[in-house]
């Protein structure tokens, strides 16, 4: 029994070489078309999180910063409110003195005196 001719079908004409590579072509072009937006999406994301890294840093810093000072403060509010500061500030500032001590006073040098009277003479 003879075999009858065989006919071209139509998916043989689509598998062949050429038809495969424009195929492949048009599919790597969509797939990039589509790729694109989200590559730029994905760029302005990273973008984004590095500025919002550098802020992060630099609030850090003021934070710290904050802190800090926050720490002297605190200190010298400590400072205040002990008697050590009451004691420094009364005889440093007011000029009082404990019970039997005596406060001297050293007189102003002679010439800023003789100054004075020049210039109130004049």
């Amino acid at each position: 029994m003879a075999q009858p001719p065989r006919v071209p079908h139509r998916f043989d004409q689509a598998s062949s070489p050429s038809a495969v590579n424009r195929l492949l072509t048009w599919f790597a072009v969509g797939a990039l078309l589509l790729a694109l937006p989200l590559l730029f999406n994905i760029v302005s994301r990273v973008e984004a999180q590095m500025r919002m890294w550098s802020e992060v840093q630099r609030m850090t810093q003021q934070v710290n910063a904050a802190e800090a000072r926050l720490a002297g403060l605190r200190a010298a509010l400590n400072y205040a409110q002990s008697d050590a500061f009451v004691e420094e500030w009364a005889r440093v500032y007011a000029r009082w003195s404990k019970e039997g001590e005596v406060i001297v006073v050293p007189p102003a040098p002679r010439e800023a005196a003789r100054l004075w009277w020049e210039s109130f003479l004049k």
